[in-house]
């Protein structure tokens, strides 16, 4: 079999000219990430600073052909130039910041100011052209909430602001910029995307697709069963929903329109799939490494506590896209001879395997995720070398050292910015403030602040990414819900999954969006069917809450564990029949209502609910089933 194609996506390992200013930051920024990787004992405040720079760089670098005039794109040649300034002056500075001075008392240097502002305009800018008005206008929000809390009557006032103490806070510590998101970013995230871009390059990425095409590919609805598990092993890799949609849906979304489903069904699928992989273990979304340092446990809790919920996500999708398959008669799969053959996959490329095998295993031991990605890139390169079939010229792994870099530039932009906003929240008290207007909402029950929370996580991912959403809804809304009693990380993985959701909900579904320009479809209705394919993952939050067993993690609870993984399950078999119109036979209206209202009940705990929930769905099932075999009618109301 033929080594795989290069990527022909922005970030992917195409042959490229690495002089150019681009690609040549790219790789300085790969080399600045390996050095401090290798000399840990480099300031903190200059790992973090470092990181940020690189990034507003880069993005300076990358949107530069979008500018019309030589003047315009001179004058980015010199942006990007200024944008390492701030990074060099804190490295020529750190001791006076870091142990000569003291925070928010000692007068700040004209250096600290020209240089504080230099980089949060330059981060402003970037975020613009990478990332849109919508983040950026809520960082400005808070900032103006920051200059104008002193003015503010009443209890949603504050005392501190000021230009000096908001360069001080952003800029000179490591709670503003250089906070926890950018923490996280820069210690752990650029590793993991490393890893990724180099297991690619040697026919990583490619052998995961053809493993799902060998395995599921002759079966009932082949092609999108392949979607969702080469989505789903992808996803644990890249921990990106678009990249994931991008890089696996140009080829499964074509053999599904082939085998006869919509174009809108085909990208909603992969739309769906694709955003799973976020919540995939091991490597999940950049959002779960925050989660992890937020709540001050190994990343190895939080990729335990996402094995169960990940499998049931996965699990619904496979039932949705097999009952569709059934009710369109999608019955026959693409022919032997055009999917890859698992044997020749696996004796060609099945030594890519160990890699992944290794990088899960160092993740559940607990051992430091930077060094196990880190140990997995350089594993995969050796197996990918030590083989014909996968072995890459030099010049493509320097290729990925770049990719890997322009890859960072989404999640270290967002990060960044999200740090703007959390320092003025600690700052500012704004976080306590919000938690009790919340309760006050919610009127202290549980249940309204669940339904508030989860709103406000998917709002949030409206206007910025999953990592962003994420971080701001941890600040502001999970609070509330320890407060009502929840365990610290089934609060914070509730609203997690909603951030994460918030890419294929409309109106802006980026996801979505992505797959329907692959499909040729229009958005709109590519989003409103990922929606309802994802209505199974916006329950399983909730059964998590109900079911705190399903995250496997500390003193497990292997009763509600394994009674809520059932019930979740079953659940979703009634959701599949309710999305779909299908259980062993085409379904009315009623039917479709029926099993979504036994699908949504049949998550409640108790024995006793459990017990009525499931002959609800066990008998109308098997009297479908058998009427289906008996008779040649083709649909059923409910009132027969």
């Amino acid at each position: 079999m033929n080594r795989p194609a290069a990527s022909a996506s922005p970030g992917g390992t195409r042959w490229r000219n690495l002089l150019a200013p681009a690609p040549l930051t790219a790789l300085a920024w790969s080399a600045f990430q390996m050095a401090i990787f290798i000399w840990p004992t480099i300031p903190t405040l200059v790992q973090r600073a470092g990181h940020v720079s690189f990034a507003v760089a880069l993005t300076l670098l990358l949107t530069h052909g979008r500018l019309k005039t030589p003047a315009m794109r001179g004058l980015n040649y010199l942006l990007a130039l200024l944008a390492a300034l701030p990074a060099v002056y804190i490295a020529s500075s750190v001791d006076r910041i870091m142990h000569q001075r003291i925070s928010g008392l000692d007068p700040l240097a004209t250096g600290d100011y020209v240089f504080g502002i230099l980089l949060l305009l330059l981060i402003v800018e970037a975020s613009r052209r990478m990332l849109g008005l919508g983040i950026n206008l809520l960082a400005l929000l808070f900032v103006a909430y920051h200059f104008g809390g002193p003015y503010i009557p009443g209890a949603m006032g504050h005392r501190f602001g000021g230009l000096d103490h908001f360069i001080d806070m952003q800029f000179l510590t490591l709670q503003g910029l250089f906070g926890v998101p950018t923490g996280v970013s820069a210690q752990v995230v650029f590793y993991f995307i490393l890893f990724a871009a180099v297991y690619d390059v040697y026919g990583g990425g490619r052998m995961i697709i053809d493993l799902a095409m060998g395995l599921t590919g002759r079966r009932v609805g082949g092609p999108a069963k392949a979607a969702v598990l080469a989505s789903g092993m992808m996803g644990s890799v890249s921990g990106s929903a678009v990249a994931n949609v991008m890089s696996t849906g140009i080829f499964t979304i074509p053999l599904m329109k082939r085998v006869g489903y919509d174009p809108s069904f085909a990208a909603g699928v992969e739309a769906v799939a694709s955003t799973g992989g976020q919540l995939m273990p091991p490597v999940m979304g950049a959002a779960a490494f925050v989660m992890a340092d937020m709540l001050q446990i190994p990343y190895s809790t939080i990729a335990i506590a996402a094995i169960l919920p990940a499998v049931l996500y996965y699990a619904a999708l496979i039932i949705t896209v097999h009952l569709q398959a059934r009710k369109s008669n999608l019955l026959g799969s693409i022919d032997a001879s055009e999917l890859p053959r698992l044997g020749v996959t696996l004796r060609e490329r099945g030594h890519m395997l160990i890699p992944l095998a290794w990088l899960c295993y160092q993740v559940v031991i607990g051992y430091p995720v930077d060094q196990a990605s880190v140990q997995s890139a350089v594993l995969a390169a050796v197996c990918g070398i030590a083989r014909k079939t996968t072995r890459a010229p030099f010049l493509q792994l320097l290729n990925a050292l770049a990719a890997a870099a322009e890859r960072t530039i989404n999640v270290a932009l967002p990060c960044a910015v999200a740090g703007i906003i959390v320092a003025v929240i600690a700052y500012s008290g704004l976080g306590t403030k919000f938690t009790s207007v919340m309760v006050l909402l919610s009127g202290g029950w549980l249940p309204a602040m669940l339904v508030l929370a989860a709103l406000g996580a998917l709002i949030l991912g409206c206007g910025m990414p999953t990592t962003s959403a994420y971080i701001m809804a941890a600040v502001l809304v999970a609070p509330a819900l320890i407060l009502l009693g929840l365990d610290p990380l089934v609060a914070h993985f509730f609203i997690f999954y909603f951030a994460i959701l918030s890419m294929v909900t409309p109106p802006v579904a980026l996801a979505s969006y992505a797959a329907a320009a692959i499909a040729q479809a229009s958005a709109g209705p590519t989003s409103r069917k990922a929606l309802v394919m994802a209505i199974p993952g916006f329950i399983i939050p909730f059964a998590v809450v109900l079911h705190p067993g399903m995250l496997v993690t500390g003193a497990l609870d292997i009763v509600d564990a394994i009674w809520g993984f059932f019930n979740v399950f079953t659940s979703f078999i009634a959701l599949g029949a309710a999305i779909t119109g299908y259980l062993f036979r085409n379904l009315g209206k009623g039917w479709r209502t029926y099993f979504a209202m036994v699908g949504v009940a049949n998550v409640l705990p108790g024995v006793f609910a459990s017990a009525i929930t499931l002959v609800a769905l066990v008998v109308p099932g098997y009297l479908l089933w058998r009427g289906a075999r008996h008779t040649a009618v083709p649909t059923a109301s409910i009132s027969r």
